[in-house]
Order: structure tokens, then C-alpha cells, then sequence
């Protein structure tokens, strides 16, 4: 393999942050909907989205 420069590795940074990010958000929806239940989190969802 080849030697990787700074910008090499901020790529794979940004690269590696999606599904990161997208594995944390199903952990804590995930979570949320234990706790909560589903009703109380989509009932939580639509008061934001009117409030917005």
C-alpha cells in the first residue's frame, strides 16, 4: 500500500465520518424508541416539525 499524504487522510477522515454517522443516529433513534415507545417518539417528532 501506498504511503497516504495529509490530504489522503482527511479523505478517508470524511470517508469514515458518514457511516459513523449513520450507525450513530440508528443508536440512539434505536434507543429512544426503547425508553419511549414508538408512539411517544413519532408524537415527539411531529410537535418539532410543527414548531419549525
Amino acid at each position: 500500500m501506498g504511503e497516504l499524504g495529509i490530504a489522503g487522510l482527511v479523505a478517508l477522515a470524511l470517508i469514515m465520518a458518514v457511516p459513523v454517522s449513520i450507525f450513530g443516529g440508528f443508536a440512539v433513534y434505536s434507543l429512544r424508541i426503547a425508553r419511549k415507545g414508538p408512539e411517544a417518539v413519532l408524537a415527539s417528532a411531529r410537535k418539532r416539525r410543527e414548531l419549525a
